[in-house]
């Protein structure tokens, strides 16, 4: 692999890698009811002769007339059921039997990574078909709970027609190359993380990683990861009808809110949205907000699976404010966004890995980012220049960024689509180059690129009417 500027590799892979990969179970041990269930672990066999390590969860007491009703709860990627044991632990004590299950490729499961394909739903739609034959679990009330990784999976599953009653998604993906490859250019240093963490367990993965990392030949890595999502796939989601409450962080760099608020858009079943504190860096799951997002589990599956009218679904869409683990904003749907317009004029050269850096004014109003703006810059001169990267930053925090394969003329960077909260007087700053700024992670850089020269940047920011945190 290429040189990859900016990272330290064991530092970053022992602090931001665990961040990218794992859940963490201590935070959420706090928000977990007392325990008043019993715990037993086992192993399936699947029918390729790979075993599936599991934690069975029962309620205590006798099973409700037709069994218990149940959730699959799966984990992250390069983690394991152990790590999502609290989330287990609480639908649990709430009165449903649970299955948790190391992936294939994964803890104390055999066999080999291959991205939440076929295989993977193949053990899905086996395991919950083993779940769904004991006596004392209900054999159609059955949920699942997935994040990242895991959400990607009951995703795939959902396509594929497996008969889940009703899901939870977290913090995931519902088109893998859009998310992780947005115009062709790889978010470096979220893939790189990613792909680092499961080499070793994955050939399929080994074998195009340094593609997927410095966007080369990307057509096979655009087929895998359209194979491995449920937007492309598809015509549409209507024809899903299966109940999904999606959980989405406001900042999360390798899944944005889009890749929830497509597939809400689309489902033509129940739904409801959650856009809280919490994701993938920069931020962390748990978030503050872990206790509403656990009852909001519970309360969905009480809602589809115990068929309790309880009001979970009164609210289709639902804001967290910034930094809060209580304050948040109801809504009856997607909220719709302006675009706000800031000229940067200008004329610098960009070599090697360095960045050109420009600031607005100070804002007049305090403004909360939402939906997919652009930056539009103008590059009359282009030579050896690989990437171009644009940043928006409010002083060390993110906005926004985004990048592409550049030619000389204007080229039209997309946005992603972050909910950040940006106070009045604040100067935004926009950085132009190879890489994100020195202490982001998204977008890293590669040594050897050329000079670009920057002129005109216009950022179109898109917000909220009308701001929803402060």
């Amino acid at each position: 692999m290429a040189e990859i500027v900016g990272w330290p590799g064991v530092g970053y892979r022992g602090s931001v890698l665990r961040r990218l990969l794992l859940t963490s179970t201590a935070a959420l041990v706090l928000a977990s009811p007392a325990s008043a269930f019993s715990r037993q672990d086992g192993v399936q066999m699947m029918d390729d002769g790979v075993s599936i390590a599991l934690t069975r969860y029962t309620p205590d007491g006798a099973a409700p007339a037709g069994g218990w009703p149940g959730v699959m709860v799966l984990h992250g990627l390069a983690g394991n059921r152990g790590l999502v044991d609290a989330v287990s632990s609480a639908f649990a004590s709430a009165g449903y039997a649970v299955l948790s299950y190391d992936a294939r490729g994964h803890g104390a499961s055999g066999g080999e990574i291959t991205l939440a394909g076929p295989r993977e739903v193949a053990d899905l739609r086996a395991l919950r078909k083993e779940f769904a034959a004991r006596p004392d679990v209900h054999d159609t009330k059955i949920g699942a709970w997935g994040i990242s990784y895991g959400g990607g999976q009951i995703w795939n599953a959902l396509a594929a027609g497996v008969p889940f009653a009703a899901v939870e998604v977290v913090e995931t993906w519902t088109s893998l190359y859009q998310a992780l490859w947005p115009q062709d250019l790889a978010r470096s240093g979220i893939v790189a993380g990613f792909a680092a963490g499961i080499a070793v367990r994955s050939p399929l993965v080994a074998g195009i990683r340094d593609d997927a990392v410095q966007s080369k030949d990307l057509a096979a890595v655009r087929a895998l990861a359209t194979s491995r999502s449920v937007v492309p796939r598809l015509g549409g989601l209507r024809s899903i009808k299966t109940p999904v409450y999606l959980f989405q962080g406001r900042i999360d760099f390798a899944f944005d809110i889009t890749q929830a608020a497509q597939a809400f858009a689309g489902l033509g079943g129940p739904k409801k949205l959650y856009v809280g504190n919490f994701g993938h860096p920069p931020s962390t799951f748990p978030g503050g907000d872990v206790r509403y997002v656990l009852a909001q589990g519970v309360a969905w599956y009480d809602r589809h699976l115990k068929e309790r009218v309880n009001g979970v679904d009164a609210a289709k869409v639902v804001i967290a404010k910034q930094g809060s683990a209580t304050g948040r904003t109801s809504l009856a749907g997607l909220p719709p966004s302006t675009l706000t317009s800031y000229v940067l004029r200008g004329r610098s050269v960009a070599r090697g890995n360095a960045l050109v850096s420009r600031r607005t004014g100070p804002l007049k109003t305090a403004v909360e980012t939402w939906g997919m703006g652009t930056v539009h810059v103008e590059v009359p001169k282009l030579a050896s220049y690989p990437r171009l990267v644009v940043t928006v930053l409010a002083g060390n925090k993110v906005v926004s960024h985004g990048g592409l394969k550049p030619h000389a003329g204007r080229n039209v960077v997309k946005l992603a689509n972050y909910c950040v909260y940006v106070p009045k007087g604040t100067r935004l700053r926009v950085t132009v180059g190879t890489s994100s700024p020195t202490g982001q992670i998204a977008y890293l850089g590669f040594a050897g690129s050329g000079s670009a020269t920057i002129g005109k940047i216009t950022l179109r920011l898109a917000t909220l009417a009308k701001p929803i945190s402060g």
